[in-house]
């Protein structure tokens, strides 16, 4: 477990299926994440938990949760972990709509960085972000992120093409960030 402030970073457990069905399906949170819309059944996501769980070692997958309560709010992901280059690519999410706009992705994105550069020797952390999701690119600014790039209308969704930024962070920038929670 991964503690912060008002939130502490964990482990998937196998009831998480059902929240995160409720989620995936749900138009508001997936218009603004980098892939496109697929109807997600809690079979779909049952098994999706338990590879996450027991056969993912390429990927670190955590929940977000309250500090508070232990409410399941979202999920923070190191993917496609390369430690023969020391990369790893980041995504986030906060699923409860009532905590968007509150600092709760900004706290669990610091959290995995840290733990990522820390405790896992990663060198560089990146990134893609629909480029109209200003609030998560002011996030990843804030935080020490850089803009390497565009990849030109290379997400079709919503029935239209969309540019998506790509962003790094390496450890060294992250290490010299002032930005505190």
């Amino acid at each position: 477990m991964i503690i912060g402030e008002r939130i502490y970073l964990r482990a998937f457990e196998l009831e998480d299926y059902k929240t995160l069905t409720k989620w995936r399906n749900d138009r508001d949170i997936t218009k603004s994440l980098g892939g496109n819309y697929f109807f997600v059944s809690s079979e779909r996501e049952k098994k999706w938990i338990e590879n996450s769980i027991f056969n993912d070692e390429h990927n670190l997958r955590l929940a977000i949760c309250l500090n508070e309560n232990n409410e399941y709010i979202g999920n923070v992901n190191l993917t496609n972990l390369d430690w023969i280059n020391r990369n790893a690519e980041f995504s986030i999410f906060i699923g409860e709509k009532k905590y968007w706009g509150k600092g709760y992705a900004t706290e669990s994105t610091k959290l995995i960085l840290d733990f990522g550069f820390s405790q896992r020797n990663l060198y560089r952390i990146y990134l893609t972000v629909l480029e109209d999701n200003k609030s998560a690119i002011h996030i990843y600014n804030k935080l020490g992120f850089k803009t390497e790039g565009v990849l030109r209308k290379s997400l079709f969704k919503d029935n239209k093409y969309h540019n998506l930024i790509i962003m790094s962070i390496l450890k060294e920038e992250f290490e010299n960030c002032n930005y505190e929670l």
